[in-house]
């Protein structure tokens, strides 16, 4: 579903993508971890061209990444993000932040979105508040409102940057457990997270990056009990000690 080739990227002289191949197949997982500053979010960001890249090549569903224009649109149309800061249309109400790209974009008539909207937000347990506007809904509520948002537009691989960063510790699970579910459906997924919980049971795959680049990738099980990098061995060390 999406290849990345010989991928690098710098900001200035910082060299943040270094040599990245990576292939993330149809109804994959994959869960990014590794300390902060080591490159994971730009990776994410990089897959719907967010970050343009300076080398190397990225295909969605056997499609190159266009530079701009309707072309990427398009692409970008297919892939669902979900963000650190939920990124809702604040006076818009939950509806019409759900509906609103499916109207837009994919040309779907108001009353179609809006059932299948609803159906959404249901499945992510926030129908009851589809009428309100995003303030006044708590963190966690938000998060699965733009869970739900890019769901909307049926995309073939969801996006999730640090999704409960932003979240209280108590909003975290009710995030987790929606994407948890949506994993169990089959969905591409690209998870950029620190929540190991959901890395060592909803991931097929881990991947460890460290300054750029991924050090180290395996099957969740193998990953947390016998890390192979140095790298891997201590940063596990520190995050897993909590």
């Amino acid at each position: 579903m999406v290849v990345l080739e010989g991928v690098n990227k710098w900001f200035g002289e910082l060299h943040v993508l270094k040599d990245v191949n990576q292939t993330i197949n149809r109804g994959e997982v994959v869960v990014v971890i590794g300390p902060s500053g080591s490159g994971k979010s730009t990776l994410c960001r990089a897959i719907n061209r967010l970050e343009t890249i300076g080398k190397g090549t990225i295909k969605l569903d056997g499609q190159p990444l266009p530079l701009e224009g309707k072309e990427l649109a398009a692409l970008r149309a297919e892939v669902g993000m979900v963000f650190q800061s939920f990124n809702l249309f604040p006076h818009k109400t939950i509806l019409e932040n759900v509906t609103l790209a499916p109207i837009k974009v994919r040309g779907v008539k108001k009353a179609d979105a809006e059932k299948r909207a609803m159906e959404l937000l249901e499945r992510v347990g926030v129908a009851h508040q589809a009428h309100k506007f995003p303030a006044q809904l708590s963190g966690g509520q938000q998060q699965r409102v733009a869970i739900a948002r890019a769901l909307a537009m049926d995309p073939k691989v969801m996006l999730f940057d640090e999704p409960t960063s932003a979240l209280d510790p108590e909003m975290i699970k009710e995030v987790l457990d929606v994407m948890v579910d949506l994993a169990k459906q089959g969905m591409t997924m690209v998870v950029v997270t620190h929540e190991m919980g959901f890395a060592r049971t909803a991931a097929d795959r881990v991947l460890f990056m460290a300054d750029g680049a991924i050090v180290e990738e395996n099957s969740p099980h193998e990953f947390f009990t016998a890390p192979r990098s140095e790298r891997a061995k201590d940063f596990l060390g520190k995050v897993l000690a909590h």
